[in-house]
């Protein structure tokens, strides 16, 4: 049905106009200034040409088939249109009039009625309150839209819930000298919604590049599953708007009050292996570079450079935005040593010197290409007077056509004086960039991109000694108090069900019981208060920690009792400090996974918020790049002469977190904070744990 709205083969302006300053004008000029290869049919009772055009009063006066019409008259006559166009045999309409659902309930109702006429037909509904579509496949040229942008054929594909934001892409592809494959600004997407557009362009074999700017997204789990299996064959690039929404719902775990705002559709369109960007140009500027090369195999970037400055600024660029510098093999530097000059460095960055030849730029580039540490290649290259540019712009040209690896150029000149070595690099598939910084954030996402497409192909997490049995009938005991915290020994109890290092503990209701359970446990121990209205137990004098006989723990139970009157206590192996570290879980969106946390735990986590989000279920990947991505990882690592914590038994414990938390869709939020990692060999100790159920 999609054909219909973006390979229409006859369209109507219902509300045509032969005033210039109209929308109803706009959309008929656009279609013939455009070359639509279809007939045009406007649509006004009261005039008699539109243009050069019949114009017809009725769109059942039309002699021919319709496969779209646009629809621009007055929001309460819009209903009654759409029946005549569901008489007609109109496939798709386009509502371009504004004053529906987006203004309040009354809005709302027109557009329930409006769609209920559409359904009655078969009609499908793009809109309402939208620009429209444009196609710029020569077999087509359908520019269904009442905007300026010049429509030039290209490869790459724009929807934009923004109209506006829509027409700044268009316009600066179009600087580019990229155009655009087809457009689609959606408004309301009250019927046709950006899972399908998205659907028709991932097999529309003229898109190479899908851009998105979204605001909200009406079915998250279906826009997953749909962008999963188009990452997979060409790049999707986003840009997410609202990341600064004030008045997010409070929560009670860490893991929630560290959330920004629609911190779940981030982190669903990265698990689907979209790109994300906060910025218009760079998101244009990598939509170029991946609309031309080849995937990267991986983050190692070798540098080409023929002046040490912008070298540096690239260096700079790349590895703060995740890169590494290749390590450049013997085998290649002895290469470069006996045919570049004396004074050049084999460093990465390879300085080949402002004076180096095409020759110089050749080599050291198949040198790069073949080097197994190196997986994309980087230009920085100065035009001097003295080299022969165009020469050295045929030779990278040559050496990346058709190599595995993508080469990202930066292209410092004067544009007019140097055009025809500008036009070689771009009509050898190389992409220019002005200036260093963005050149390196491309490079940079160039590598991200691939990072992406390989993470989606890394199996499942799983283990085989996990009671799912157990784990339910804790969750089902919950419910049937009509909790929303599990109490500690049965959230305990759940971790320990899937395998989790949790220390000796017991629930105790007096003194006596108090003391038996630390003599079978060992002191020393910890005690706490067992009360779902007490979250934060140490800020509330909940906790008595490192009791090592039964007098300590006598006369902390007797304190926490006037406390806490008659409450349940809770007696748990103390464990020695280690780095303490916390995994929490929180869900945010109904329909898809919790949104998992892993970083530095203790007291400190909210006031540093080094933690790291991923979206579950999370792949093996997924986790080391959690561990991998705090700002504390030296520690965990080790540093200073102070022993490191142990890994593999970190990725462990987040992955069989994840597992739970996959398996038990009931859990809300979890906090485990904090978790103490020790040195090799050593098993973590789960201090802390708060559950809250749906």
């Amino acid at each position: 049905m999609l054909d219909a709205l973006f390979r229409p083969r006859a369209v109507a302006v219902i509300g045509a106009s032969n005033r210039r300053l109209t929308i109803g004008y706009r959309i008929v000029e656009n279609l013939v200034d455009s070359g639509f290869k279809g007939p045009i049919f406007p649509v006004n009772p009261k005039a008699a040409y539109i243009k050069n055009f019949i114009a017809y009063k009725d769109i059942l006066d039309v002699p021919l088939e319709v496969d779209l019409a646009h629809i621009i008259v007055k929001n309460t006559r819009v209903a009654e249109e759409i029946e005549k166009c569901g008489q007609k045999g109109v496939k798709v309409v386009i509502v371009n009039t504004a004053g529906f659902g987006e203004i309040g309930p009354d809005g709302v109702r027109l557009q329930e009625e409006m769609l209920a006429v559409a359904r009655k037909y078969g009609v499908r509904v793009f809109g309402p309150n939208c620009q429209g579509i444009m196609n710029s496949d020569p077999e087509v040229r359908a520019y269904c839209n009442f905007t300026f942008t010049r429509m030039v054929e290209g490869s790459i594909s724009v929807m934009a819930q923004s109209g506006g934001v829509g027409e700044v892409i268009n316009n600066r592809l179009y600087e580019l000298g990229l155009g655009f494959r087809m457009y689609a600004s959606y408004g309301n997407q009250a019927d046709v919604n950006a899972t399908e557009i998205l659907e028709y362009w991932g097999n529309d074999a003229g898109t190479k590049v899908i851009l998105l700017h979204i605001e909200t997204l009406q079915d998250p789990a279906g826009f997953a599953r749909v962008a999963r299996a188009i990452t997979k064959r060409k790049p999707i690039l986003a840009m997410k708007t609202g990341r600064t929404k004030l008045g997010a719902k409070a929560v009670s775990s860490h893991t929630g009050g560290m959330m920004a705002v629609d911190t779940t559709t981030n982190l669903l369109l990265e698990k689907c292996g979209i790109l994300t960007f906060n910025d218009e140009e760079e998101l244009c500027q990598v939509a170029r570079a991946l609309a031309q090369l080849p995937v990267a195999e991986g983050n190692r970037v070798g540098i080409i450079t023929n002046t040490g400055g912008p070298g540096i600024i690239v260096t700079d660029e790349i590895t703060e935005r995740g890169c590494e510098l290749a390590e450049i093999s013997d085998a290649s530097r002895d290469t470069l040593e006996g045919s570049l000059y004396p004074e050049a460095s084999l460093a990465n960055p390879i300085d080949v010197l402002a004076t180096a030849t095409p020759e110089h730029y050749r080599l050291a580039a198949e040198t790069l290409m073949s080097d197994p540490g190196v997986d994309l290649v980087f230009v920085n290259f100065i035009t001097p007077f003295f080299v022969d540019t165009e020469g050295v712009a045929r030779g990278l040209t040559e050496v990346a056509k058709g190599a595995a690896k993508p080469m990202v150029a930066c292209v410092m000149t004067e544009k007019e004086g140097w055009r025809k070595t500008l036009q070689i690099f771009n009509e050898g598939g190389i992409p220019t960039f002005d200036m260093p910084e963005m050149a390196g954030k491309v490079a940079a996402a160039v590598a991200r991109y691939g990072a992406l497409q390989r993470r989606q192909h890394c199996p499942p997490l799983s283990f085989n000694d996990i009671d799912t049995t157990a784990a339910t009938r804790l969750i089902e005991k919950t419910r049937a108090a009509r909790r929303s915290f599990m109490a500690q020994a049965d959230a305990f109890s759940l971790l320990a069900a899937y395998g989790l290092p949790v220390p000796a503990y017991c629930e105790t209701r007096d003194l006596d019981g108090a003391l038996a359970a630390a003599t079978e446990i060992g002191y020393p121990v910890t005690i706490k208060v067992e009360l779902e209205s007490v979250v934060h137990k140490s800020d509330a004098g909940g906790v008595a920690l490192n009791l090592k006989d039964d007098q300590s723990l006598s006369a902390a139970y007797r304190k926490m009792m006037e406390n806490f009157p008659g409450a349940v206590c809770f007696i748990q192996k103390f464990l020695d400090p280690g780095i303490e570290v916390m995994v929490g879980a929180n869900r945010e969106t109904a329909g898809l996974g919790h949104v998992v946390a892993f970083g530095l735990g203790g007291i400190f986590v909210e006031v540093m918020k080094d933690v790291v989000f991923r979206l579950n279920p999370l792949s093996a990947d997924d986790i080391e790049e959690m561990i991998k991505g705090i700002k504390g990882y030296p520690i965990l690592e080790g540093i200073r002469g102070r022993a490191g914590a142990d890994i593999e038994k970190l990725k462990e414990v987040i992955s069989r977190v994840a597992i739970l938390l996959y398996n038990h869709d009931e859990i809300d939020e979890m906090d485990l904070n904090p978790i103490f990692a020790y040195e090799k060999g050593r098993e973590p100790g789960l201090v802390d744990v708060r559950i809250k159920l749906k």
